[in-house]
């Protein structure tokens, strides 16, 4: 598969996502230009799918490695994203 924007992305694009001292901490979605995700500093879970389709579940104080090169993040609630 191919790499390639995700819809609405320019909107939404973030260095530092939902860190708690972010500027977009209260933003709907972030997008990330990178496949690496540090979650030190976020206060919540958070649901990251790359442009490659590929989804995790993020947990505070950890760091992950996504294959695509933009990840776009949601909080999530344990149930369902939040819009």
């Amino acid at each position: 598969m191919r790499n390639k924007p995700l819809p609405g992305m320019c909107k939404h694009m973030s260095t530092e996502g939902y860190k708690k001292n972010s500027p977009d901490v209260n933003n709907p979605v972030n997008f990330i230009p990178s496949g690496n995700i540090t979650m030190k500093g976020v206060d919540f879970p958070v649901k990251g799918t790359d442009n490659l389709g590929n989804t995790k579940i993020m947990k505070p104080g950890k760091d992950y490695k996504f294959p695509g090169t933009i990840v776009k993040e949601t909080k999530y609630n344990g149930r369902k994203t939040t819009r």
